[in-house]
Protein backbone atom coordinates (compact mmCIF):
# COMPACT_ATOMS: atom_id res chain seq x y z
CA UNK A 1 0.00 0.00 0.00
CA UNK A 2 1.17 3.62 -0.45
CA UNK A 3 0.43 5.64 1.84
CA UNK A 4 1.82 9.28 3.53
CA UNK A 5 2.79 10.45 6.87
CA UNK A 6 2.25 13.07 9.22
CA UNK A 7 5.45 13.45 10.27
CA UNK A 8 6.77 15.51 13.29
CA UNK A 9 10.17 14.36 13.60
CA UNK A 10 9.53 12.61 16.67
CA UNK A 11 9.82 9.13 17.93
CA UNK A 12 6.49 8.22 17.74
CA UNK A 13 5.71 9.69 14.31
CA UNK A 14 8.99 8.06 13.12
CA UNK A 15 7.94 4.21 14.98
CA UNK A 16 4.79 4.49 13.04
CA UNK A 17 6.38 5.20 9.20
CA UNK A 18 9.15 2.13 10.31
CA UNK A 19 6.41 -0.49 11.28
CA UNK A 20 4.33 0.67 8.16
CA UNK A 21 7.63 0.14 6.00
CA UNK A 22 8.68 -2.91 7.54
CA UNK A 23 5.29 -4.51 6.81
CA UNK A 24 6.12 -3.59 2.76
CA UNK A 25 4.29 -0.28 2.21
CA UNK A 26 5.28 2.33 -0.02
CA UNK A 27 5.77 5.84 1.39
CA UNK A 28 5.12 8.71 -0.79
CA UNK A 29 4.99 11.46 1.24
CA UNK A 30 6.02 12.81 4.39
CA UNK A 31 3.23 15.86 5.85
CA UNK A 32 4.77 18.32 7.90
CA UNK A 33 2.92 20.82 10.06
CA UNK A 34 4.98 23.86 9.23
CA UNK A 35 4.10 27.35 10.58
CA UNK A 36 3.10 30.12 7.94
CA UNK A 37 6.04 32.62 7.53
CA UNK A 38 8.49 31.24 9.42
CA UNK A 39 10.73 27.95 8.24
CA UNK A 40 9.70 25.90 11.76
CA UNK A 41 7.29 23.39 12.34
CA UNK A 42 4.93 23.42 14.51
CA UNK A 43 5.20 21.67 18.26
CA UNK A 44 8.14 20.59 17.52
CA UNK A 45 10.38 24.08 16.17
CA UNK A 46 12.19 22.11 14.01
CA UNK A 47 14.04 23.83 10.40
CA UNK A 48 12.30 22.63 7.20
CA UNK A 49 16.16 21.48 6.12
CA UNK A 50 15.57 18.44 8.80
CA UNK A 51 12.97 17.21 6.83
CA UNK A 52 13.85 17.89 3.74
CA UNK A 53 16.85 15.64 4.46
CA UNK A 54 14.35 12.95 5.95
CA UNK A 55 12.94 12.79 2.88
CA UNK A 56 15.54 12.63 0.40
CA UNK A 57 16.91 9.86 2.41
CA UNK A 58 13.37 7.94 2.63
CA UNK A 59 13.10 9.21 -0.99
CA UNK A 60 9.84 10.29 -0.42
CA UNK A 61 7.86 14.08 -1.22
CA UNK A 62 7.96 16.42 1.88
CA UNK A 63 4.84 18.75 2.00
CA UNK A 64 4.74 21.93 4.07
CA UNK A 65 1.47 23.23 5.39
CA UNK A 66 2.70 26.18 6.18
CA UNK A 67 -0.46 27.60 7.97
CA UNK A 68 -2.14 29.91 10.69
CA UNK A 69 -3.87 29.23 13.04
CA UNK A 70 -6.62 30.17 11.32
CA UNK A 71 -6.14 27.91 8.52
CA UNK A 72 -4.88 25.29 10.23
CA UNK A 73 -7.10 22.39 9.34
CA UNK A 74 -7.31 23.09 5.65
CA UNK A 75 -4.23 23.59 4.58
CA UNK A 76 -3.82 19.96 6.54
CA UNK A 77 -6.40 18.75 4.08
CA UNK A 78 -4.88 20.39 1.43
CA UNK A 79 -1.59 18.35 2.12
CA UNK A 80 -3.63 15.02 2.53
CA UNK A 81 -5.43 15.94 -1.01
CA UNK A 82 -1.98 16.53 -2.47
CA UNK A 83 -0.29 12.80 -0.95
CA UNK A 84 -3.16 11.21 -2.32
CA UNK A 85 -2.41 12.61 -6.00
CA UNK A 86 1.21 10.91 -5.48
CA UNK A 87 -0.59 8.30 -5.09
CA UNK A 88 -1.28 7.61 -1.05
CA UNK A 89 -4.33 5.59 0.04
CA UNK A 90 -4.12 6.56 3.35
CA UNK A 91 -2.33 8.97 5.84
CA UNK A 92 -0.75 7.65 8.93
CA UNK A 93 -0.08 8.93 12.34
CA UNK A 94 1.92 8.59 15.36
CA UNK A 95 -0.86 9.59 17.99
CA UNK A 96 -1.87 7.09 20.48
CA UNK A 97 -4.77 7.47 22.24
CA UNK A 98 -5.71 10.44 22.81
CA UNK A 99 -9.59 10.58 21.62
CA UNK A 100 -9.01 14.26 20.44
CA UNK A 101 -6.09 13.81 18.28
CA UNK A 102 -7.02 10.79 17.28
CA UNK A 103 -10.86 12.24 16.04
CA UNK A 104 -9.01 15.23 14.39
CA UNK A 105 -6.97 13.10 12.42
CA UNK A 106 -9.96 11.14 10.75
CA UNK A 107 -11.74 13.86 10.83
CA UNK A 108 -9.09 15.83 8.31
CA UNK A 109 -8.82 12.28 6.23
CA UNK A 110 -12.52 12.42 5.88
CA UNK A 111 -12.32 15.61 4.40
CA UNK A 112 -9.57 14.86 1.99
CA UNK A 113 -11.18 11.33 1.30
CA UNK A 114 -8.51 9.20 2.49
CA UNK A 115 -7.54 6.57 4.62
CA UNK A 116 -6.55 6.86 8.86
CA UNK A 117 -4.27 4.56 9.76
CA UNK A 118 -2.53 4.81 13.64
CA UNK A 119 0.06 2.54 14.06
CA UNK A 120 0.96 3.05 17.54
CA UNK A 121 -3.24 3.36 18.65
CA UNK A 122 -4.12 1.94 21.88
CA UNK A 123 -0.66 0.18 22.55
CA UNK A 124 0.92 0.28 26.34
CA UNK A 125 3.96 2.96 26.14
CA UNK A 126 6.20 0.56 27.65
CA UNK A 127 5.79 -1.63 24.54
CA UNK A 128 6.13 1.39 22.55
CA UNK A 129 9.51 2.75 23.89
CA UNK A 130 10.45 -0.86 23.98
CA UNK A 131 10.26 -0.95 20.28
CA UNK A 132 11.79 2.34 19.73
CA UNK A 133 15.18 1.99 21.46
CA UNK A 134 15.37 -1.83 20.40
CA UNK A 135 15.44 -0.23 16.85
CA UNK A 136 18.48 1.54 16.84
CA UNK A 137 17.12 4.88 15.94
CA UNK A 138 17.86 7.43 18.27
CA UNK A 139 15.85 10.52 19.61
CA UNK A 140 17.24 13.61 21.47
CA UNK A 141 14.52 15.96 23.45
CA UNK A 142 13.93 19.24 21.75
CA UNK A 143 11.48 20.56 23.45
CA UNK A 144 9.35 20.55 26.99
CA UNK A 145 6.38 21.66 29.08
CA UNK A 146 8.15 23.41 31.80
CA UNK A 147 4.91 22.45 33.98
CA UNK A 148 6.38 18.94 34.02
CA UNK A 149 10.28 18.66 33.20
CA UNK A 150 13.29 21.19 33.42
CA UNK A 151 14.64 22.78 30.33
CA UNK A 152 17.75 21.46 31.11
CA UNK A 153 16.09 17.87 29.75
CA UNK A 154 16.34 19.89 26.41
CA UNK A 155 19.23 17.83 24.30
CA UNK A 156 18.97 15.10 26.16
CA UNK A 157 18.96 11.39 24.52
CA UNK A 158 15.87 9.44 25.35
CA UNK A 159 17.79 6.17 25.93
CA UNK A 160 16.84 3.66 28.97
CA UNK A 161 17.61 5.50 31.92
CA UNK A 162 15.87 8.70 30.72
CA UNK A 163 12.53 6.44 29.82
CA UNK A 164 12.97 4.59 33.21
CA UNK A 165 12.45 7.69 35.12
CA UNK A 166 9.62 8.66 32.94
CA UNK A 167 7.88 5.94 33.77
CA UNK A 168 8.48 6.16 37.26
CA UNK A 169 7.19 9.84 37.31
CA UNK A 170 3.36 9.53 38.10
CA UNK A 171 2.91 13.12 36.75
CA UNK A 172 4.59 12.16 33.18
CA UNK A 173 3.22 10.38 30.70
CA UNK A 174 6.24 8.69 29.38
CA UNK A 175 5.73 8.97 25.82
CA UNK A 176 5.39 12.30 26.02
CA UNK A 177 1.97 12.53 24.53
CA UNK A 178 0.21 14.99 26.64
CA UNK A 179 3.18 17.59 25.44
CA UNK A 180 5.41 17.03 28.04
CA UNK A 181 8.66 16.28 25.96
CA UNK A 182 9.09 16.61 21.89
CA UNK A 183 11.78 14.49 20.20
CA UNK A 184 14.17 14.93 17.22
CA UNK A 185 14.80 11.96 15.49
CA UNK A 186 18.59 12.08 14.41
CA UNK A 187 18.96 12.01 10.90
CA UNK A 188 21.60 9.46 10.73
CA UNK A 189 19.78 6.63 12.52
CA UNK A 190 17.17 7.30 9.88
CA UNK A 191 19.14 6.86 7.20
CA UNK A 192 20.94 3.53 9.11
CA UNK A 193 17.45 2.25 10.31
CA UNK A 194 14.81 3.10 7.89
CA UNK A 195 16.42 3.64 4.48
CA UNK A 196 17.23 0.15 4.02
CA UNK A 197 13.38 -1.12 4.24
CA UNK A 198 12.63 1.16 1.25
CA UNK A 199 11.34 -0.49 -1.71
CA UNK A 200 13.57 -0.81 -4.89
CA UNK A 201 12.20 1.29 -8.00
Amino acid sequence: MKFSASFSGGKDSTLAIKRMLDQGNDLVALIVSTKKGQDLSWTHNLEYRYFEDVGQILACKVIFTRAGLEDYEVQFEEALKSSKDLGAQACIFGDIDIEGHLNWNRARCRKANIGCIHPLEYEERENILDEFINSGLEARIVKVNEDYLDKSYEGRLLDKGLIDYFKENDLIDACGENGEYHTRVEVWSIEKYLKKNIKST
